[in-house]
């Protein structure tokens, strides 16, 4: 914790101490780090509409000072003229008490951190640093996220199993009957300090993980009735007992064929195919599709489509996904979707909308293919709100995803439901377990 406060400070004592003899008019280039201070002001630009600048008092949040204080070590006070001006744009991530939310939340004094756009930060004499802010955040979520030992109970935590998010990981969700029926992975958060506990519920199948062991990944069905979901219960099959993934990925209208992911330790995942005779009925084991080959996930049928498949590989020792389609008719099948899906870029988590659309993640970022073009989803709000892994219903109303509480060493991830239009423009996001459509 006192490590990385403190080598911000320092840092910005750094930078300070080495301008005095530098033309004031001329900027020069600083490292990229945290700014920690109280915000001060903030106001709309007046040479772009779509923009802020906000201006922050630079200097060490007191919960640090006074910790660091108890230790031995006081934090070195940052010179109290230090301001920063800082740009916050839309494509800027805002974050107050833990969820996305607007700078004008945030009151005057807060402490807040600003992350900067890699290559942004400039000083302007010795008193004026400027940046562009990826991420503004109150300090109480920041510390949350990257500083968990500095008040390791403000973390009010959720570890109900009857309810569908918990503290620990919600995945991948499969909207099935106009979303009233719901599949969805789930697994435990590990402990981000020393003596920490799994975060989470410990739903059916979860056990707390022995050490050098793999986390187990399961999925759940739960179905909203008159009194809100039903207790979410293990999806089954047979045979699969000891793998560490098993993630249903699709599921057709009647629920009675899936598609599955499959991991067991030490072996690269696979997808299988799975089917019952009824709803109420037990899933057969998973089939693995041979063709779509091995390192193969999150796959899913083409819409109206009962054979090609669609999923995320690492292939051919590359270090971030790729996006596959697996045709059994055609000679070099499976092959790499081209662009503008393909890129240099992680794409992950493919899905298939009603209409033939194609939903996909580029690293945090939600993107949709419709009509030959790709673009960002976006919610509602004038800063980007993270948001990954979407599915919309079959009938193209409603989209389910996940968003991330920042946390250490991984997100907390819920799901979430929003409002669907023809033109892909999203109402505002409620949790899954207090939605209703």
């Amino acid at each position: 914790m006192r490590s990385l406060a403190v080598l911000v400070v320092v840092l910005v004592l750094l930078v300070v101490s080495g301008c005095g003899v530098v033309d004031p008019a001329r900027p020069t280039a600083q490292p990229d780090v945290e700014v920690f201070g109280n915000l001060l002001d903030v106001e709309r630009s007046a040479d772009d509409p779509d923009s802020w600048i906000v201006k922050v008092q630079v200097g060490a949040p007191r919960s640090v000072r006074a910790a660091d204080e108890d230790s031995g070590k006081p934090t070195p006070l940052v010179e109290k003229t230090l301001e920063a001006t800082v740009t916050v744009g839309t494509d800027t991530v805002v974050l107050v008490d833990d969820r996305p939310g607007l700078l004008d939340a945030i009151d005057s004094g807060t402490e807040i951190v600003i992350l900067p756009v890699v290559g942004t930060s400039e000083m302007y004499g010795s008193n004026d640093l400027r940046l562009e802010a990826s991420m503004v955040m109150d300090f109480a979520s920041y510390s949350r996220w990257r500083l968990p030992k500095l008040d390791p109970d403000s973390d009010i935590e959720v570890t109900d199993p009857a309810m569908i998010n918990s503290a620990g990981l919600e995945l991948a969700p499969v909207p099935v009957a106009g979303g009233e029926v719901l599949y969805f992975s789930a697994r435990l958060r590990s402990p981000a300090i020393e003596d920490d506990s799994w975060h989470g519920s410990f739903r059916e199948g979860f056990a707390t993980p022995e050490p050098g062991t793999a986390v187990v990944e399961r999925s759940f069905r739960s179905k909203l009735t008159g009194q809100g979901w039903t207790v979410p219960e293990l999806v089954r099959f047979p045979g699969l007992d000891e793998a560490a993934q098993v993630r249903v990925t699709w599921v057709n209208a009647d629920e009675t064929i899936c598609l599955v992911t499959v991991t067991t330790p030490g072996e690269a995942p696979w997808i299988g195919r799975a089917t019952r005779s009824g709803a109420n009925r037990r899933w057969s084991a998973p089939q693995k599709i041979e063709g779509v080959g091995d390192d193969a996930r999150d796959g899913v049928y083409l819409t109206g489509s009962k054979s090609k498949i669609v999923f995320a590989t690492l292939r051919a020792g590359a270090t971030q996904g790729d996006l596959f389609l697996y045709d059994p008719k055609a000679e070099d099948s499976p092959a790499a979707l081209e662009s503008p899906i393909f890129s240099a870029g992680n794409e992950w988590n493919p899905r298939t909308g009603p209409d033939g659309e194609l939903l996909f993640n580029r690293a945090d970022r939600q993107l949709i293919l419709k009509d030959g073009q790709v673009r960002a989803l976006r919610l509602p709000g004038p800063h980007r709100v993270p948001m990954t892994q979407a599915a919309t219903t079959d009938d193209g109303r409603w989209l389910f995803f996940c968003m991330p509480k920042y946390r250490m060493p991984e997100m907390d991830e819920d799901i979430f439901v929003a409002s669907l239009t023809e033109d892909f423009k999203l109402g505002e996001p409620v949790p899954v377990d207090e939605w209703r459509p």
